[in-house]
């Protein structure tokens, strides 16, 4: 048995045995039926590389919402009832662009003929098709199995199109054809698929450009909607593969660039490695450099030497390297093709031959080789190396969930909401409209200049509106439009084309408010498919179109009163944000948004048609400040309706020496009325230790809750302490609003290791402690408020003494000589050898004693510096202190 070998930029090579099975089949004699061409059935079996093949005459019925069903005979299962919607891998920027051997121009491009579906009678199935005029191709994936249909009329033969060939993928031939990118130095490992990238439950998107020789179009009857019609069906397979739940990946196409002249810049060339580097030096060059992508791919006609069919460079998604060739036309068979440009693609992705694992099946060297294309998947190694190669892109995005009713937006925010618009070019959230029906947003919507192509336009994302009556409205306004310019209106049809549904005509004024326009959809409109864009129609720059309050709902539009806020409770909250708030009012609505200066309400709950809760967003400045009301209905404004006050919790700073004890307030700014608070500290082991947190000299004196925790662990964790306080469990005490509240003081040793000149932070900090403590202050009412957070720092000075003052009272006396005395002679305690050190000699002696002595009582000299006040030793000796 002969099997097909791929190789790493994906050459196919075909030994000289093979050769016949690539010349185009000729059209052969077919027999006449009734007036009707029946083609050869084993002909046909040919043509598409299989052993055998069915053929069928299909009969098709298409529905209003783009549905097209088919009943087929598939071998060895049955009969089977295909469901296909239609299906377009056309990204939002997509092109066609024409060479004509001078230059590439845009051209429209066709209709979109790619479907995606299932087998309606095997649950799990996947389908992916082209129609078009009674033609199928289709790939079906089901059960572990592969089947291909093709319209006779597209293999070569005579006749109308109605009759198809289908293949099992079982009785595909074992045909050698080989892959031309080489295989790495050491064998591929699997990979684990790394951490993947959270998109929900949505695909990771790249973005491919995709160029076409002249050979290609040659062999699409030299016709550009031909040949992109075929390009979209292999990728639309190609897609399928890659959409396996192992890997997630879709794709979008950007560009097609069509070369319909033999003086197209990859001439007669044939080696398979000058042509992918000819293809990448044109790609990398203007006007193709320009084209967004995050790979490309050329489609050849050419006949690769040696029978090579493809090839590709490896790992190079979202680089300048990121380019892979087919040939794709070397067979008519629908999942043959599409495998082999699966396979040079997943040498993009980073996927290496498998031949030495079994299974291997799409990244086999020999196409159709090792464990075959039945069903076309790639398997285990390969399926690790693409998502470990994914997952370390930065260039991919995600598509996002269709959208299901009801659809509104009321551009309630600064920016135009992502989710709901998916392309947006020029389109802002902005203030500027009059008369907004959802103040104080609006879309505006005007051009980016004078250009033919630079008009500002929005789409939305998908939304399913399969089996609904579907109503669309929203609201528009103009300023500085001139009379007759407009702001046109479409939507995506059943078949995936941009339909007018209305152009707003400006009458040249000014208006002070926004104009309701109500549609109800057509049925064409109607499916799971439908989009809504709007663009400009103007001539200048400051031609200005505002819409707002786009809606799309099942039924007439809900009518209903515009909100009514009554009371915020509490009406103030400090700047950090996070008070819980409590909105009261009338004729609240499900899709209602509160603003507090501008800024959403955080997860805001919608209680009933009188009630709201969530929490404040943090405010720019203290002060008073309006509040608005936003839903579809309209809006409200209360101002001032907010007061944001401003709360601090401050960690004081303060002094201290090496192995000696310093005591540091922390304190309150606060405008609120308090009647308990919480602090959580954090600070270094191996600078600080905590030995005491205390009420003395705070407002915590006599408070009916004083309770810390002190934490000097050395481990991960450790190097905190904690305080709750509650003044008066009745309460009956409150401290009033103060800019220095002291709260506590904490005493801390600093450890004897610090260097001098040291700053050591002692930081309040959310969440320290066990159980996790908050910094909090707390109203009478029982609302936590969460402050503003300051540090302190201790700085860390040399050992300070008194000369002289040996036992540490901050006077020189008779006392001290005694105690000079008593160490010297008794074994009496000194905490600091300095200070004893009365003449300054640096040593301990019965001569430090008598000079006290001298001066105090015989008018001898002062002890030296440090004296009268404490402070450091100027001296260098021996000599320190230990507190």
């Amino acid at each position: 048995m002969m099997r097909q070998a791929l190789s790493i930029g994906n050459l196919l090579q075909m030994p000289a045995i093979a050769l016949c099975v690539l010349i185009a089949v000729a059209p052969v004699a077919a027999q006449t039926v009734g007036g009707v061409a029946t083609p050869d059935v084993a002909q046909v079996a040919a043509s598409m590389d299989a052993a055998r093949a069915a053929l069928l005459e299909l009969e098709f019925t298409e529905f209003g919402d783009g549905e097209l069903v088919v009943e087929v005979d598939l071998p060895r299962f049955g009969p089977a009832t295909l469901s296909l919607y239609p299906h377009s891998l056309r990204s939002d920027r997509f092109k066609v662009m024409v060479d004509d051997g001078t230059q590439l121009v845009e051209v429209p491009a066709p209709l979109v003929r790619t479907r995606k579906g299932e087998v309606l009678e095997i649950p799990g199935s996947k389908v992916r098709a082209s129609y078009q005029s009674g033609r199928l191709t289709a790939l079906i994936i089901a059960d572990g199995q592969v089947w291909s249909i093709s319209s006779t009329v597209d293999l070569g033969f005579p006749g109308t199109g109605s009759w198809h060939g289908i293949v099992d993928g079982r009785d595909e031939l074992d045909l050698v054809r080989e892959c031309g990118t080489p295989d790495g130095a050491g064998p591929p490992g699997s990979g684990t698929g790394g951490t993947t990238q959270s998109f929900g439950t949505t695909y990771y998107l790249s973005e491919i450009g995709i160029d076409s020789d002249f050979e290609y179009f040659q062999l699409n009857n030299s016709n550009v909607s031909t040949t992109v019609g075929d390009i979209e069906n292999v990728m639309n397979g190609v897609e399928s593969v890659y959409e396996d739940a192992s890997i997630v990946i879709s794709y979008e196409i950007t560009v097609i660039v069509i070369r319909t002249s033999s003086a197209d810049p990859y001439g007669t060339i044939t080696a398979p490695g000058t042509l992918l580097n000819t293809f990448g030096n044109v790609w990398s060059s203007s006007p193709e450099a320009q084209i967004q992508r995050d790979v490309a791919h050329l489609f050849t006609g050419v006949n690769i030497d040696g029978g090579t069919i493809g090839i590709a460079s490896l790992s190079v998604i979202c680089t300048g390297n990121g380019y892979g060739l087919s040939q794709s036309r070397f067979t008519s068979n629908y999942n043959r093709r599409v495998a082999l440009t699966a396979h040079e693609l997943g040498h993009n992705w980073s996927a290496q031959h498998c031949d030495g694992s079994n299974p291997c099946r799409i990244m086999c060297s020999g196409l159709g080789g090792c464990s075959g294309l039945n069903p076309l998947t790639f398997t285990t190694g390969p399926i690790g190396q693409i998502v470990n190669h994914r997952n370390s892109r930065g260039c991919l995005s995600s598509q996002a969930p269709a959208l299901s009713l009801p659809f509104i937006d009321e551009f309630t925010g600064s920016s135009v909401n992502s989710l709901n618009w998916t392309y947006n070019e020029g389109g802002l959230s902005t203030t500027t409209g009059s008369g907004e029906p959802s103040s104080p947003f609006s879309l505006n919507l005007d051009r980016s200049g004078t250009g033919t192509y630079q008009y500002d336009e929005l789409r939305s994302n998908v939304i399913l509106l399969g089996g609904t009556i579907p109503t669309l409205q929203f609201y528009t306004n103009h300023s500085g439009v001139e009379n007759g310019e407009e702001l046109v209106v479409e939507y995506l049809n059943v078949g995936l084309d941009w339909i007018e549904l209305d152009r707003i005509v400006s009458d040249g004024t000014n208006p002070a408010g926004f104009t309701v326009h109500t549609y109800t959809l057509p049925a064409n409109a109607r499916h799971n498919g439908f989009r809504l864009r709007f663009f400009t129609d103007t001539s200048e720059t400051n031609d200005d179109w505002y819409v707002d309050n786009v809606s799309i709902t099942e039924g007439p539009p809900p009518q209903q009163e515009p909100p009514s806020i009554g009371s915020i409770n509490p009406p103030s909250g400090p700047t950090t944000g996070g008070t819980y708030i409590t909105i009261s009012g009338q004729f609240f609505s499900q899709d209602i948004l509160i603003l507090i200066g501008g800024s959403v309400v955080d997860d805001l709950v919608y209680i009933s048609p009188t009630e709201l809760v969530g929490y404040t967003p943090p405010g720019s400045s203290p002060g008073p400040i309006s509040v608005i009301a936003s839903q579809l209905s309209g809006s409200d404004l209360l101002d001032p309706g907010f007061l944001y006050t401003e709360e601090y919790i401050i960690h004081d700073s303060g002094a201290g020496a090496p192995g000696g004890v310093t005591d540091v307030t922390v304190s309150a700014d606060h405008d609120t009325i308090i009647s308990g608070y919480s602090l959580a500290i954090d600070f270094d082991v191996d600078e600080l230790l905590i030995s005491s947190v205390g009420e003395a000299g705070s407002v915590a004196v006599g408070a009916d809750f004083f309770q810390a925790t002190l934490n000097n662990d050395t481990g991960p964790g450790g190097g905190w302490w904690t305080l709750g306080v509650v003044i008066a469990f009745n309460g009956s005490a409150t401290i009033l609003p103060s800019n220095q509240t002291i709260l506590c003081t904490a005493s801390y040793i600093v450890q004897p290791t610090v260097p001098t000149g040291a700053t050591l932070q002692v930081t309040p900090i959310n969440g320290v402690g066990i159980p996790p403590t908050e910094n909090l202050l707390s109203t009478p009412g029982g609302i936590a408020v969460p402050p503003l957070l300051e540090g302190g720092l201790i700085t860390v000075g040399a050992s300070f003494f008194l000369r002289g003052d040996g036992n540490g009272d901050l006077t020189v006396d008779v006392a001290d000589a005694v105690f000079i005395l008593a160490y010297l002679f008794s074994g009496g305690p000194a905490d600091c050898l300095d200070a004893i050190d009365t003449n300054d000699d640096g040593s301990n002696n019965i001569a430090d004693a008598i000079s006290a002595l001298d001066f105090l009582f015989a008018g001898g000299s002062a002890p030296p510096p440090p004296f009268p006040a404490p402070g450091s030793d100027p001296t260098s000796d021996a000599l320190d202190c230990n507190n």
